[in-house]
């Protein structure tokens, strides 16, 4: 349980910071005057990426306002007075001169933990983190043999949930597949959709087999996730692998032409289609009405073709293709949430970098 903070009034004192180490059963002090020669870096209490910690130009912007009183929220240290969070506040400090800073002491802290708090700090007021930096420290959670929760991630970073999901895939089938002695270069050859399908398969074997004719094979993300649907299904993994062999057979020709450098044939005969598809869909209804005279009757039946044809195409492809979103399709449909990481002087302190 987290212990009650003996503080008095301060103006670093931050409501929400507390509130979150509160949140987390953290035991935490509130020191307003650490010596700041004293405090440490270490690796693996922070999340963000060297370039992006204590960026020069904000570091003299809150040089400035400090001059001038504003007053900035405590930074946050472990009990070894190692940072957790607030370089920008810390460099700012010590740019001007100043000894000491006030600073949250958090104990007993694992780096997991430490990170883990980063992350949180930054991503509700700070400068917000990059998706490279949010993604090293969900592999590096996963890496540590930790389950992630998707929906408490998603929170603390405002990252989707899918797109989460498909991280900790990712970083799962890695360490999955070299457990296996896969070969680099058929891990090298998977696109992360691809990695991120393949993880789903329960049987090792399969697991195996089928990350390798994908590689071979150069299998569309959502082929794949169609055959591991298709093999975690099956009565026994003698079936399952059945249902591998079957399809490397069925793909002899997208192999060969692969192992000989070239890109395998697309030999569907849908090829062609999607462009005329895509022009025609450039066309509002007006457009469309927009026919002279003379070519209405003949348009007309054309159309009422296309149509019919299309009735049967939509329906069947409800039933018989895999109709789940792209996880890309669906991050890029994601706005990012707008961040900031400007100060409020004279009002409740909030958490910086």
């Amino acid at each position: 349980m987290a212990r009650g903070n003996t503080r008095v009034a301060h103006p670093a004192v931050s409501q929400q910071i507390e509130q979150m180490l509160k949140a987390r059963n953290i035991d935490f002090d509130f020191e307003p005057n650490v010596q700041i020669a004293e405090i440490r870096h270490a690796d693996g209490n922070q999340v963000r990426l060297t370039e992006h910690q204590a960026p020069k130009e904000q570091v003299a912007k809150y040089a400035t306002a400090m001059k001038h009183g504003a007053s900035f929220p405590a930074i946050v240290v472990n009990d070894r007075l190692e940072k957790i969070d607030g370089n920008t506040r810390l460099e700012a400090r010590i740019k001007n001169g100043d000894d000491t800073i006030a600073a949250y002491i958090c104990h007993a802290m694992t780096p997991l933990e430490a990170r883990s708090l980063s992350v949180e700090l930054n991503q509700s007021n700070g400068l917000a983190m990059t998706d490279e930096e949010i993604r090293r420290f969900i592999d590096g959670a996963v890496l540590e043999g930790q389950q992630p929760e998707v929906r408490t991630l998603s929170r603390m970073t405002g990252v989707r949930e899918t797109k989460i999901s498909r991280w900790i895939a990712e970083t799962q089938f890695l360490t999955r597949a070299r457990a296996e002695d896969i070969e680099e270069r058929h891990i090298n050859a998977l696109p992360p959709s691809t990695r991120a399908a393949l993880q789903v398969a329960r049987l090792a074997a399969v697991f195996r087999a089928l990350t390798i004719l994908a590689a071979e094979a150069r299998m569309p993300a959502a082929l794949v996730k169609k055959i591991v649907a298709e093999t975690n299904g099956a009565d026994s993994e003698a079936d399952a692998l059945a249902i591998v062999e079957n399809e490397r057979a069925s793909r002899a020709d997208e192999i060969r032409a692969v192992a000989s450098g070239f890109s395998p044939r697309d030999n569907r005969r849908s090829k062609g289609s999607a462009q005329h598809i895509g022009g025609l869909a450039r066309f509002e209804v007006d457009d469309l009405l927009d026919v002279s005279p003379d070519k209405q009757f003949e348009t007309f039946q054309r159309v009422k073709l296309i149509r019919d044809r299309l009735d049967q195409v939509v329906t069947r492809a409800e039933r018989e293709w895999d109709l789940t979103p792209p996880a890309e399709s669906a991050d890029e449909a994601q706005a990012a949430p707008a961040s900031t990481d400007e100060d409020t002087v004279g009002a409740e302190p909030v958490a910086v970098n």
